[in-house]
């Protein structure tokens, strides 16, 4: 595979509201040439991302959404958002998680997580869903709405690899983990390279790695994809820009 430009790469999932100093993150993505999506946990950082997306037009996109930590709390939240969305430039971070709460039918996850999901469908927004423990469950409630496309955010279902493959514009996304998981490996592995981002989950910090975190772990995570892919590395960060293209259209 080659290209005529160099591809930028992508950062699919750093929570930038969350950092002390997100202009400071922007301006290093920036220098690495890396494009961060801004994602949200509550209503109460969707300003705040989208003062960076605002300021930031070409490096940072913003993603808005409740995450499953927040739904018994959220309240009205989803309210607050009402008038936000249409300037998103996508949903997330949403899902389940039985961390936090009941992922049962009438939960207050489950309830929040379908909300935003026909949210995202009506829009025509791309949806970046959190599922940690929860896959199936998630990807039930996938199955029955037609999506402009969707990450699966640091996708653990070694067994709904196939189910995730199967959904129009559906990817998965690894992050700094996949430097040293086993399992990660094995499910990167299983996965073709054109349904695949990679990510940071910045400010999440890795003890494995020395304690480092954010968009500057990104062309780790890229040398690591093409070592799993077979590919140079140049290949693997042209394929990633190929598949955050189609993600973001």
């Amino acid at each position: 595979m080659t290209s005529p430009h160099p591809a930028l790469m992508l950062d699919a999932h750093v929570h930038l509201p969350a950092y002390h100093d997100p202009a400071e993150v922007v301006a290093n993505a920036r220098m690495r040439g890396i494009t961060v999506v801004s994602v949200t946990v509550s209503a109460a950082e969707a300003a705040p991302s989208f003062r960076l997306r605002d300021d930031n037009p070409s490096t940072v996109r913003c993603f808005i959404g409740i995450h499953p930590s927040e739904a018994v709390a959220a309240g009205g939240d989803l309210e607050k958002l009402g008038g936000l969305w249409e300037g998103a430039d996508g949903l997330g971070e949403v899902g389940l998680d039985p961390k936090y709460s009941e992922v049962t039918p009438g939960s207050d996850q489950m309830a929040l997580f379908k909300a935003q999901v026909e949210i995202a469908e009506r829009l025509k927004k791309p949806l970046q869903v959190h599922s940690r423990g929860a896959e199936d469950r998630c990807l039930d409630v996938l199955e029955g709405h037609s999506l402009r496309s969707l990450l699966m955010h640091w996708f653990e279902g070694e067994d709904s690899v196939a189910r995730v493959i199967s959904h129009r514009g559906g990817f998965v996304s690894f992050g700094p983990a996949v430097l040293y998981s086993k399992k990660l490996l094995r499910i990167a592995k299983r996965c073709p390279p054109e349904i695949v981002l990679a990510e940071s989950d910045g400010p999440v910090a890795f003890a494995a790695l020395g304690g480092a975190e954010g968009p500057g772990l990104i062309p780790s995570v890229a040398f690591k994809l093409a070592e799993v892919w077979g590919k140079s590395f140049d290949d693997a960060v042209i394929q990633l820009s190929l598949n955050q293209k189609r993600f973001l259209n």
